[in-house]
């Protein structure tokens, strides 16, 4: 099948010593094609390099640098040497064709010219560059295509290979690893944390109810889950935890359900999923606020039913799971958003514990501090490394965006700054503002939280919500302290600018969004891995 050129965009190189040969030359083909022209071989050849034409009519018999010459050097210059050349020549033996031919000419034309036999020839050369281009570009799409083909197969080998090693690691823990995750391994005596304890030990209780933990990153949700497992009757059975963000949709069935040898590209060999793997056990849903919609769906069969198909199956195998889910965002306002299935939330939710944020315990920070110092010094084969009160007071007074978790780094980081010396302020890096909020003018006493101005209640006092929000008092201060934390720290995400101004994830996202909107920050990423930078 033919293929239409589009000939006004081709472009023509003329090189030619003799002006009227170049002028009846560009009467022929300047109607169809874009035309350049070069009187010496030299400027010829230079022009190619910078044109880059489609075509070079070049004629043999020039002073200086003949036609061969020309040819032979753009045929070795890897910038020109894809481009055809027709000889123009009025000499027609059978010695000089075929010396033309050598060079790396793919025609000629004799002189004089007939303007038919000319125009046939360029357009001939032309169409076939033109489909020489067009094959190029698909083989370059067909080599791409295979290397991504290439790469969903090695990729679901490395997933099918870590999943059966997965598979040989999810046996019952010893009996020294099951006592490091009960209650006995966390620290703390503030109310809040005492409540969580006992929580913990009624939910040990009850082995077969779900359980949903709410709280923010660094908080210990994790070990609260294993702490609920570990001092359960299924404490000889697994316990397997799950990323829900980190699982790729494609893969998410055989992930959580199993699949059947030859299910699809890559089973090489029959595999359990997680629900499987954790059966009499405990599955832990990490992040469950970011698992698809689609695998909602599946999910919520696999426990309103307690049955599970592999991924090319056809039987059901029952199951015995406890599942155990937790997030840091609001599920609330996902299922709102119909981003989350609420049916699905009420199945997870037999029972709900909130984690207190480490702002909340601040009696417990000491008790936090030393344990950390004794583990680490350990860990690290340190000397017992010794705080003194103002770096103590110091992270007492600070906010913790990333709770137990960033303390823990805090005092790792310390240790090896202060080099076997008592840890002071300098040595400790945190990575937020620690400076008091400022207490705006008609504040009350009420409206400080240890040290800092609670926005969240301000806001419900100046008549703040979703739709006053940007005529609320504290808007545009709060729009300076986030300006201020972002010159110094660079980039700011929701869960951040939620601990600088002491607000819900709502106003924060609405206060984000806006600046946005009004180009005083940049939003960079999606979803939960979006973050703002000053533009």
């Amino acid at each position: 099948m033919g293929s239409v050129i589009n000939t006004s965009q081709r472009k023509i190189l003329l090189i030619d010593d003799s002006p009227n040969n170049i002028e009846l030359l560009f009467d022929m083909l300047s109607d169809e094609y874009e035309i350049f022209f070069a009187n010496d071989g030299n400027k010829g050849i230079a022009l190619a390099i910078n044109k880059q034409p489609d075509l070079v009519l070049l004629d043999i018999m020039m002073p200086v640098v003949d036609g061969f010459a020309v040819c032979q050097q753009l045929k070795a210059n890897a910038h020109t040497a894809h481009i055809p050349i027709i000889f123009l020549t009025a000499e027609t033996s059978v010695d000089t064709i075929i010396k033309g031919f050598e060079a790396g000419v793919v025609d000629y034309v004799t002189k004089p010219f007939n303007a038919a036999e000319l125009t046939a020839r360029v357009h001939t050369q032309i169409a076939l560059q033109a489909q020489q281009q067009v094959l190029q570009q698909q083989n370059l799409e067909l080599q791409a295509l295979n290397q991504q083909l290439e790469g969903e197969i090695k990729h679901r080998q490395q997933v099918e290979v870590a999943l059966q090693d997965a598979d040989k690691k999810l046996t019952a823990l010893t009996k020294q690893e099951a006592r490091r995750w009960k209650v006995e391994a966390f620290v703390g005596k503030s109310p809040g944390f005492l409540d969580m304890i006992e929580q913990i030990r009624r939910l040990q209780k009850f082995d077969k109810t779900s359980v949903l933990i709410l709280g923010e990153s660094g908080t210990g949700k994790e070990l609260v889950a294993r702490a609920i497992h570990y001092g359960s009757q299924r404490v000889q059975a697994p316990f397997v935890t799950v990323n829900c963000s980190a699982i790729p949709l494609e893969l998410a069935d055989s992930a959580f359900f199993g699949h059947v040898k030859g299910a699809f590209t890559g089973a090489q060999a029959h595999r359990k999923g997680y629900f499987e793997a954790a059966n009499g056990g405990t599955l832990f849903l990490d992040e469950l606020g970011d698992m698809p919609l689609m695998l909602q769906t599946k999910l919520l069969r696999a426990l309103e039913e307690r049955k599970i198909t592999r991924v090319g199956a056809t039987a059901e195998k029952q199951v015995d799971v406890r599942v155990i889910a937790a997030t840091n965002s609001s599920l609330e306002q996902r299922i709102q958003e119909k981003s989350f299935r609420q049916d699905l939330y009420y199945r997870l939710t037999g029972y709900t514990i909130r984690l207190p944020a480490l702002r909340e315990r601040r009696a417990d920070i000491a008790m936090l501090v030393e344990h950390f110092l004794q583990l680490l010094a350990q860990e690290m084969n340190f000397t017992r490394g010794f705080i003194s009160s103002e770096a103590l007071q110091r992270l007492k007074q600070y906010t913790f965006p990333g709770n137990i978790r960033e303390l823990r780094n805090i005092i790792e980081h310390a240790l090896i700054s202060s080099n076997g010396q008592p840890i002071q302020a300098r040595h400790l890096h945190l990575i937020a503002l620690t400076d008091s909020v400022p207490v705006q003018q008609g504040s009350t006493q009420g409206d400080i939280n240890n040290g800092a101005v609670d926005t969240e209640h301000l806001f419900e006092k100046t008549g703040e919500n979703a739709r006053g929000f940007d005529i609320a008092s504290g808007l545009l201060a709060n729009e300076q302290r986030v300006i201020q934390y972002l010159q110094q720290f660079k980039k700011i995400n929701n869960i951040e600018c939620q601990h600088l101004l002491s607000i819900n994830h709502q106003k924060a996202s609405y206060l984000l969004k806006k600046m946005n909107k009004n180009n005083k920050l940049k939003r960079e990423g999606e979803r939960r891995w979006a973050f703002y930078r000053l533009p």
